[in-house]
């Protein structure tokens, strides 16, 4: 049988996030239990950070074209697409906030699959696309990166990371097109808390049929598996609104935290 190629993942971390390095670390964790074909990670990062050794760190520091006032530190993202940056002729980009549950085999099928040069998520809450999980090869999706170099359109239009790369990807519709990952591949954490509320027979499902769930905005994955957190910010304030059952299971957080580890880690 051929020997399965190098897979290149990318995360980016930046900023003074004090959890940085147990992130990067989770991260390797998962796709070492995960992935289904050999790969590296490799982290962008604005600062040294202390990660596990196999993880190859590069600095970010020096793309200063995202450096100006009020610029809002993720869309230092949008570098993802130049690639004088990210050589690769292909690769996946995952976000640091997520948690891998399952084999990426089947994602990595579709997006092999898949003739567009970019594919991307389908937002939970907005009519736009999502980039917490991403397959981009930066040649031919250039056209973002340069976008945002000549201030194309209005970054006060466009307030995120996402909302640009929708943005200008419509505005070439005909030259580029982009291709979503199927519905439920990667759900929100959030989104699958309020399906919960509503009715917590469905989030089961939910979590079954998930191959990557992503935590957005707060909680955070460490804040979710503390147990005085979830106690006093979570469940007593579901309480004092009335909310009598757990939109989301223990044995369900149980599941979710088995993968969320280090490398190395049983």
């Amino acid at each position: 049988m051929p020997e399965k190629q190098m897979l290149s993942v990318v995360c980016m971390a930046f900023g003074d996030f004090p959890h940085a390095g147990k992130y990067i670390d989770c991260l390797l964790g998962m796709l070492t239990r995960h992935c289904p074909q050999p790969f590296r990670l490799i982290c962008f990062t604005d600062r040294p950070r202390a990660v596990h050794p196999d993880i190859e760190q590069r600095d970010c520091s020096a793309w200063t074209e995202f450096d100006e006032p009020g610029m809002p530190a993720f869309m230092r993202k949008l570098g993802l697409f130049n690639p004088a940056y990210v050589e690769f002729d292909e690769y996946v980009f995952l976000d640091l906030t997520l948690i891998i549950r399952q084999s990426l085999q089947t994602l990595l099928d579709f997006v092999s699959a898949r003739s567009e040069d970019l594919v991307l998520v389908q937002d939970w809450h907005h009519d736009c696309c999502n980039s917490s999980v991403m397959r981009i090869r930066p040649r031919q999706m250039r056209f973002i990166y340069d976008a945002f170099v000549a201030r194309e359109l209005s970054l006060l239009s466009f307030p995120g990371d996402q909302d640009f790369i929708h943005a200008i990807v419509a505005a070439r519709s005909e030259q580029h097109r982009i291709a979503l990952l199927p519905a439920g591949m990667v759900i929100s954490f959030k989104h699958t808390v309020r399906i919960g509320r509503r009715d917590p027979t469905q989030t089961r499902a939910v979590f079954e049929a998930a191959t990557i769930v992503k935590f957005h905005g707060r909680p955070r994955m460490h804040q979710v598996f503390d147990p005085v957190y979830r106690l006093f910010r979570i469940r007593l304030r579901d309480v004092m609104k009335g909310r009598w059952h757990r939109p989301v299971s223990p044995a369900e957080l149980r599941e979710l935290q088995s993968h969320w580890r280090a490398a190395g880690r049983s």
